[in-house]
């Protein structure tokens, strides 16, 4: 089944785009055809997969789709690289939001020329790499894919952005469209005790049904376990300074398992089914 999923929660820093490269390279590793797209207007993705030009003078971009004014046809935007495609950011993105922000049918923008266009005929999967921010671009992502994938540090000012994007962003556009939370994942997790403490109090909570079986605290305790979640890894930070995914750059990286089975969380459609 095709499937599109927004990466997103509203605080920057949670890594937020090394987990949407990622996913993109390890759904398209096993056998899909994927599609990347770079909605944050700092262009991250775009630069670490290796498309830093594209961001800066790329003519046409994604604002040609994002328009009222004679949107042009997405393709003419996509550009090819090895395992997956991309359709990059753009450094003018700022302004595109506010085309958003200011037309009537501006949340739908996503969806309609982008998602329903491409999803089940020329891709399986479309992975959206959301702004760290509330507003309408990041709306336009949640309601264009229908499904979103949290990263989230084990910290304080991390669970608290996801708490407030819970009922500030998702609990209102549920009202409106499905909206499935497919995966909260622990990210960037070095072993301390608050990482467990934060863990395990989600786990308590009413979002436990979220966290994927790699990323549970039951792993602290195992000793044949490198521990939950997505660990720190600089092959993660050094990949994407080299325009790679974390496979190309470091095929034998131990988390590339760990990636391997939140992609098949995507293709399931959430963690009870993976």
């Amino acid at each position: 089944m095709s499937r599109a999923v927004s990466v997103s929660l509203q605080k920057g820093g949670v890594g937020k785009t090394t987990i949407a490269i990622n996913l993109a390279d390890a759904l398209a590793v096993r056998g899909n055809d994927v599609l990347l797209v770079d909605l944050d207007q700092q262009g991250n993705a775009t630069e670490g997969v290796g498309l830093k030009d594209d961001y800066e003078s790329s003519e046409p971009n994604i604002g040609d789709v994002l328009t009222d004014d004679d949107p042009i046809d997405v393709r003419e935007v996509i550009r090819d690289r090895e395992g997956f495609d991309v359709l990059p950011s753009h450094v003018d993105l700022d302004d595109i939001e506010d085309r958003v922000r200011n037309s009537t049918f501006g949340m739908l923008w996503v969806r309609r020329r982008i998602v329903d266009p491409l999803l089940g005929d020329d891709y399986d999967y479309i992975v959206i790499d959301s702004p760290p921010s509330l507003g309408p671009l990041s709306d336009a992502a949640l309601i264009g894919t229908g499904n979103v994938v949290v990263p989230l540090l084990m910290s304080e000012p991390s669970v608290s952005g996801f708490e407030r994007m819970f009922e500030q962003q998702i609990g209102p556009i549920r009202r409106e469209v499905d909206l499935d939370i497919l995966a909260i994942v622990p990210n960037d997790l070095t072993g301390n005790n608050e990482e467990k403490r934060i863990i395990r109090d989600l786990e308590d909570s009413p979002f436990e049904q979220f966290i994927p079986p790699f990323a549970r605290s039951d792993l602290f305790d195992d000793p044949d376990s490198k521990g939950p979640g997505i660990r720190h890894r600089i092959a993660f930070s050094r990949a994407w300074r080299d325009g790679k995914t974390l496979r190309e750059y470091d095929p034998s990286n131990d988390m590339l398992d760990r990636l391997d089975r939140l992609a098949e969380i995507v293709e399931h459609g959430g963690t009870d089914d993976a």
